[in-house]
C-alpha cells in the first residue's frame, strides 16, 4: 500500500525528467505529429486543459467525455495522421479513455499512441502487446488528483512547447507553511456554515479553478462532510460562501498554484477529519453504469430510468444552504455551455441558492464523489439528450451513445440510493435548455 504522498516531492523528480519529456516531444513533432490530444477523465485530463488554455497552446487537447459529439469535435479539429494520442489512466481500466483508444485505434497506427499508467496495469500490458509508441510510469504514490506536477501534467507541456522547467523551479519555492494556512482557513470558514468555496482565479488562470474544483470536492466530500467548490460562480457573497481571489495571474506560476492547493487541500482533510486520497463513493456510480450498460444490450426493450423528482418537486425541496448542480449530458461545446449558465443563473435567482455546473461523464470523475459522499446539501438536475449521430466503440460491442446514458442513469441510481434530491429532465432538443432558463 502507497503512501500517496509522493506529489509533495513531484516538481523535484519531474525536473530531473524535464529532459527526457522534451527530447521525446521533438522527436514527435520530428515525425510530424504536431498536436498532442490527451485522452483521460478527471486528474488525467484536468491539468494539461489548464495548462492549454493558460499557455494558449492550441497544439495540446484534451477529450474527456463519452459523448459522441465530443468524440467527433476531437476526430475532426486536427489531421489524425499528425496526431499523438495520449492515453491516460491511472488504473488502466478507465472505460471512457479505453473507449477513447479502442476508436482512434481503428483509425491510426499505433505507434501514435503513448500510454501513461501504473507500472503492471491492464493499460500498459496493451501498450506492449499492441506496439505503442511509448509508454511512461504513473507514479504508483500518487492519486490522480494530485498528479499535475508528474508526467501526468508535464508530458502534455513538453508536448505543447510550454516552459516546464521554470513551471517545476517555481513549484519548488511553493511555501508549505503558508498552503497549510490557505487550507485551515477553508477549514474555519467552512465549520460556522461558510462551506462553499468560490474560487476566483484571473482571467489569465481561469481554468485552475476546474482543477482546483476537483482537487476539493472529491478530497473533502466523504462521510458526509466537504466543501463544495464554485466555478465562475455568481453567487459570492451568501452567508454560506467564502472565497478565495489569491491567485498567481502568471501561467508559469501554475505550477506553484498546483502545489499550494494541493498541500491546502490536504490540510483542509486532516481538519475535517476524512481521508484526502480515497474515493469510495466514486465506484457506486461505475457500478451502476455497467449494470445499465449490460441491460441495454439485451434485445429486450429498455428498462425504465428510475423516479426522480419533477423540476417543479426539486425546486419545493430548496432550503437555506443547499446548492443546485446542474449535470448535463450533452455536447460540452461553447453554446451549450453559454444555455447552461443562463439556466444556473435563473435556477440561483429563483431558488436563492449557490450553483454549479457539470458536463457529464466528466463531473463523475470530479465532484461525483462529493455529490454523494458530501453533505446532502445537494439539489440535482440531470439533464440528458438523445444523440444527433451516435458512433460505434470497436472491441467494446456498444456506442458512445450508449455508455453516455448508462454512465447518465448509473448516476442517478447512485445518487438516490444515497437519499439525494434528484430531477431528470430528458430534452428533445438543445433549444429547451433556453426553456428551463425562462421557467426556472
Amino acid at each position: 500500500m502507497h503512501d500517496r504522498l509522493g506529489w509533495t516531492g513531484a516538481a523535484r523528480d519531474s525536473l530531473q525528467h524535464w529532459k527526457q519529456w522534451s527530447r521525446f516531444a521533438a522527436d514527435a513533432r520530428a515525425d510530424g505529429l504536431d498536436r498532442a490530444l490527451v485522452c483521460g477523465m478527471g486528474g488525467s485530463s484536468l491539468a494539461p486543459r489548464v495548462l492549454a488554455q493558460s499557455f494558449h497552446a492550441d497544439t495540446l487537447s484534451v477529450l474527456d467525455s463519452t459523448d459522441p459529439a465530443a468524440v467527433l469535435d476531437a476526430e475532426r479539429s486536427h489531421p489524425l495522421a499528425r496526431t499523438l494520442f495520449l492515453i491516460v489512466s491511472k488504473s488502466g481500466s478507465t472505460v471512457e479513455t479505453l473507449a477513447a483508444y479502442h476508436y482512434f485505434a481503428a483509425r491510426v497506427p499505433r505507434n501514435q499512441f503513448v500510454a501513461v499508467t501504473d507500472p503492471g496495469s491492464a493499460l500498459e500490458r496493451l501498450a506492449a502487446a499492441e506496439g505503442f509508441r511509448a509508454t511512461f510510469e504513473h507514479p504508483a504514490d500518487v492519486g490522480g488528483r494530485y498528479a499535475a506536477l508528474t508526467v501526468v501534467g508535464m508530458l502534455p507541456a513538453a508536448l505543447a512547447g510550454i516552459d516546464g522547467e521554470t513551471l517545476l523551479e517555481r513549484a519548488g519555492q511553493t511555501d508549505v507553511a503558508d498552503a497549510r494556512r490557505l487550507g485551515q482557513a477553508i477549514e474555519t470558514q467552512a465549520s460556522v456554515g461558510r462551506d462553499k468555496l468560490a474560487l476566483q482565479p484571473p482571467a489569465t488562470v481561469a481554468g485552475l479553478a476546474s482543477w482546483i474544483e476537483q482537487l476539493v470536492a472529491e478530497s473533502s466530500g466523504k462521510d458526509d462532510k466537504g466543501v463544495i467548490p464554485l466555478v465562475d460562480a455568481r453567487e459570492v457573497d451568501g452567508a454560506d460562501v467564502q472565497s478565495v481571489r489569491e491567485f498567481s495571474a502568471d501561467p508559469l506560476d501554475l505550477g506553484r498554484e498546483f502545489l499550494r492547493w494541493e498541500y491546502a487541500t490536504w490540510e483542509l482533510c486532516e481538519r475535517l477529519g476524512v481521508n484526502a486520497f480515497d474515493q469510495p463513493n466514486v465506484e457506486e456510480a461505475k457500478v451502476l453504469a455497467r449494470a445499465e450498460l449490460a441491460r441495454s444490450a439485451e434485445p429486450s426493450a429498455s428498462p425504465p430510468l428510475p423516479p426522480t423528482l419533477s423540476t417543479a418537486e426539486l425546486r419545493s425541496l430548496a432550503r437555506a444552504g443547499d446548492y443546485l448542480a446542474i449535470l448535463a449530458y450533452l455536447p460540452p461545446r461553447p453554446g451549450i455551455e453559454s444555455a447552461l449558465q443562463r439556466v444556473r443563473t435563473a435556477w440561483g435567482r429563483a431558488l436563492n441558492v449557490v450553483t454549479t455546473v457539470g458536463f457529464g461523464p466528466r463531473y463523475l470523475h470530479s465532484t461525483g464523489q462529493l455529490h454523494k459522499g458530501g453533505p446532502n446539501t445537494g439539489l440535482f438536475l440531470v439533464l440528458t439528450m438523445d444523440p444527433t449521430h451516435d458512433l460505434e466503440i470497436p472491441e467494446m460491442g456498444t456506442t458512445f451513445g450508449r455508455l453516455e446514458r448508462a454512465q447518465a442513469i448509473g448516476d442517478i441510481r447512485a445518487l438516490l440510493a444515497r437519499g439525494r434530491r434528484v430531477s431528470h429532465v430528458h430534452l428533445s432538443d438543445v433549444r429547451e435548455l433556453e426553456k428551463l432558463a425562462i421557467h426556472p
